[in-house]
């Protein structure tokens, strides 16, 4: 479980350097929201039988993240992307099979894993959305830098031609 805390102490230090004050608000309740349901299913003394519940709450987790950062996410690419970001979070249904201490130690285990992916998943969406955010503002400064190219063209009658400077290098002698 040292894992998952370390993953989340870390993915918080970052989204608080990448995210404005309200996506990380937003990020927050969201993921833990989703953590506390999975947390709750994991309690479930049967093994598997938690399995549907934590990923309900998963998947609507990435979607509403992917909300906060103007992302429209179905539930496929919801699944694909928690599959890809769990594949390090793995083996927790074996610990099931000790009563109640076994029950306790899932919950645990299922709501870490499930903060552990939604801020995993918030980073990757905040990513995406500053990187389209600098090739607009890119693309933005390259067609005002083009508007006022023109201007000064037109301003200045500029012809276009490569006429060239008058050479006053024997003034020196």
């Amino acid at each position: 479980m040292a894992d998952y805390k370390e993953v989340i102490k870390d993915k918080k230090l970052e989204a608080g350097n990448l995210m404005n004050d309200d996506q990380l608000a937003k990020c927050n309740g969201i993921i833990h929201t989703a953590s506390v349901a999975s947390g709750v299913a994991g309690a479930v003394p049967i093994s598997i039988a938690d399995a549907i519940p934590i990923s309900a709450a998963q998947i609507t987790m990435v979607i509403a993240l992917g909300k906060v950062f103007g992302q429209k996410i179905e539930e496929a690419g919801a699944k694909s992307i928690i599959a890809a970001a769990a594949s390090t979070f793995v083996g927790r249904s074996l610990i099931k099979l000790i009563p109640f201490v076994g029950w306790g130690v899932s919950a645990v285990v299922a709501a870490g894993v499930t903060e552990a992916i939604g801020w995993t998943v918030a980073l990757d969406f905040a990513k995406s959305y500053r990187q389209e955010y600098m090739r607009q503002q890119n693309a933005k400064e390259a067609a005002d830098a083009y508007a006022q190219a023109s201007y000064y063209k037109k301003e200045n009658k500029y012809d276009g031609s490569n006429e060239e400077a008058e050479d006053f290098s024997d003034l020196d002698e």
